[in-house]
């Protein structure tokens, strides 16, 4: 019984740590596109990689006060989105600033077409 304890305890830890390394995976996607797309310098980089591994942490916190309630989900997102956002472009040049603006309105249409088929 024990052992099947023990095999069970291993495999969510497993899950867990997946789900971790996609989540940094994704992080480390998006610094590069940005990187990519507004030619960060790279202190830039690194600060925005601390801003986004904020971001990854606070959503974890609220995965886990608001299970269940997509809308306290969705409200809490678009917070740490806006705060992160805010929080980015404080390190752009004015021409960063500029293409960062199209990035983001490009992120607004792709969630509300995401929003329109669910």
């Amino acid at each position: 019984m024990k052992s099947l304890y023990t095999k069970i305890l291993f495999g969510i830890l497993f899950l867990l740590g997946i789900s971790v390394a996609q989540q940094q995976q994704r992080s480390e996607q998006m610094v590069q596109r940005l990187k990519d797309s507004l030619s960060l310098s790279d202190q830039q980089v690194t600060k925005i990689k601390v801003i986004l591994d904020k971001q990854r942490e606070e959503g974890r916190k609220d995965w886990e006060a608001h299970q269940g309630d997509r809308d306290a989900m969705r409200s809490a997102m678009m917070k740490r989105m806006e705060k992160s956002d805010v929080e980015i472009e404080k390190l752009l040049t004015k021409e960063q600033k500029k293409k960062y603006e199209e990035i983001k309105k490009h992120r607004r249409e792709m969630m509300q077409e995401r929003m329109k088929e669910q």
